[in-house]
């Protein structure tokens, strides 16, 4: 009997630990093609606003649904809420999009969960992002890391230069700056909109970063169109960070 039993133990012990494995791994691809991130203001009046978004870090259109979940406790009681948002949404290369907008009011003795899941069509989890506001504990983990964070410094994001030269110019200037800074996916190079005359009274828009030329059109004057082509150049700027990305850690990991 006694052999059995540890027979029985041994294999629920290899088990757990093949479980525990595989989590690991599949937890490993999530936010790797469509990534989830929850944007928060600091909270006024104890009034937190919330912000869930997803961007598409691949060269395919995904077909997707997300579920954005609040969970409030009290720190009087034991008494728990939760409150979600869900709905489905298309995802183009390289977009970011804002999928749901919320407010909460946070108890600063309690504690307040946010959560976002993002699924593919088959209810795969592709995306999820998680804040925790109230808690002292979890403020003392997040010191921690802080701590332990290699040549943390102060670094600027979100940064883009004016060189037009005509009205279309600038309004797609302001097109542009006004999507990139709601987009949770600020790079911390510098994004230069440039414009030069071309064939006879057109002129040619330019987004470069760091010299290098990532998308470029002619102008109209038409705002529908300027609006259109920021939509088109926020794309690729994603698509130029993520390769960034991409190339640094493979650096890092040789």
């Amino acid at each position: 009997m006694k052999s059995e039993f540890i027979k029985y133990i041994g294999r629920w012990f290899l088990f757990l630990i093949l479980l525990f494995f595989s989590l690991l791994v599949s937890s490993q691809n999530f936010n790797s093609e469509v990534e989830a991130a929850i944007k928060t203001n600091d909270a006024k009046d104890d009034i937190l606003e919330i912000i869930g978004t997803a961007t598409n870090k691949t060269e395919g259109n995904f077909s997707l649904r997300y579920e954005l979940s609040v969970i409030t406790s009290s720190g009087n009681s034991n008494n728990s809420s939760k409150n979600s948002q869900s709905g489905r949404f298309i995802l183009e290369p390289f977009e970011t999009k804002n999928l749901s907008q919320t407010s909460v009011s946070v108890d600063p003795s309690g504690k307040t969960i946010i959560l976002l899941l993002i699924y593919d069509e088959d209810d795969k989890l592709l995306g999820t992002d998680r804040r925790v506001y109230g808690s002292s504990e979890e403020k003392k983990a997040e010191e921690r890391k802080s701590y332990q964070k290699p040549n943390e410094g102060i670094e600027l994001t979100g940064m883009v230069t004016e060189k037009t030269k005509t009205k279309p110019g600038k309004d797609f200037y302001d097109f542009f700056y006004q999507k990139y800074s709601l987009s949770p996916n600020q790079g911390n190079k510098i994004i230069e909109i440039d414009e030069m005359i071309s064939f006879g009274r057109t002129t040619r828009i330019m987004v470069k970063i760091d010299n290098k030329l990532v998308y470029q059109f002619f102008a109209r004057p038409k705002l529908d169109y300027l609006k259109d082509q920021a939509d088109q150049a926020l794309k690729q700027v994603n698509r130029h960070f993520e390769y960034l990305k991409n190339r640094n850690e493979s650096l890092t990991r040789y």
